[in-house]
């Protein structure tokens, strides 16, 4: 006999939201000046399960949503972010991943600027915050670091595996995978012009990039990493501290071609 639809067990649906953002912020070094810092961004819970611990935004999809709009409904809401930037990164379907029930998260890395935040009161956020991200690693360990003025987390992963996760539900596994997305679509796909101004100086293109994707070129090498994918144009950096920058700007497709 063939079983109806009704018949089997479905799971609740989520989206959940790892944005990143880059902020300058004096880096306290006169020669160096303002620096670029990658960010995650964060929200408090206000509800259980995990009642004040950190967690990414995210929350339950709607009846007539599809789960993009589910992604951005909910930052929003829990935020104040609007972000039309989304790139799926993952399936999250561990039956013991959400302590609630058998819910199923489809995970979304976002590029945001660092916008001021607020949060819904309606929404299960009971505050957001921009926290700066650093990622280091050895021959068998991976470590995430998020710091906020009153606020360290850790997200350790060994072989694969996350060991030490300091955030609820598994958003642990969730920031690792969009992280390195993150860097996969920098390196070949150029989504690293996604966080900049429609004009940049190089410097400030190669300090993203480099904040990214842990690397390190000298400015020359840089340079010819880039020529294919940037143009000079014939404007300069206002109000700069030092000697004002060349401005460059992404080459558009007829160009590249």
């Amino acid at each position: 006999m063939v079983r109806s639809y009704e018949e089997y067990e479905r799971p609740s649906l989520a989206a959940d939201i790892a944005a990143f953002g880059i902020a300058s912020e004096e880096s306290g070094n006169k020669r160096l000046g303002r620096v670029k810092k990658l960010k995650l961004l964060l929200i408090r819970r206000g509800e259980e399960p995990f009642i004040g611990k950190f967690a990414l935004p995210g929350g339950f999809i709607r009846k007539g949503e599809t789960i993009e709009e589910t992604a951005k409904r909910e930052l929003l809401e829990e935020t104040g972010v609007s972000q039309h930037t989304f790139i799926n990164s993952g399936i999250y379907s561990s039956p013991d991943r959400d302590p609630r029930g058998w819910i199923v998260s489809a995970a979304f890395l976002a590029l945001s600027d660092t916008v001021s935040l607020k949060t819904d009161k309606q929404s299960d956020a009971s505050q957001a915050l921009w926290f700066d991200f650093s990622y280091a690693a050895d021959s068998d360990t991976e470590t995430i670091t998020l710091t906020s003025e009153d606020n360290e987390l850790k997200i350790v992963r060994r072989d694969g595996r996350v060991i030490r996760n300091d955030l609820a539900f598994d958003h642990g596994n969730i920031i690792f995978d969009a992280f390195m997305k993150l860097r996969d679509e920098t390196v070949h796909h150029d989504i690293v012009f996604e966080l900049l101004p429609e004009m940049f100086p190089i410097s400030e293109l190669q300090q993203i990039y480099e904040t990214i994707t842990d690397t390190r070129d000298g400015a020359a090498n840089f340079r010819r990493k880039m020529k294919d994918k940037i143009t000079e144009t014939d404007r300069y950096e206002e109000a700069a501290a030092h000697r004002p920058s060349k401005l460059y700007r992404r080459k558009n497709k007829e160009e590249i071609s």
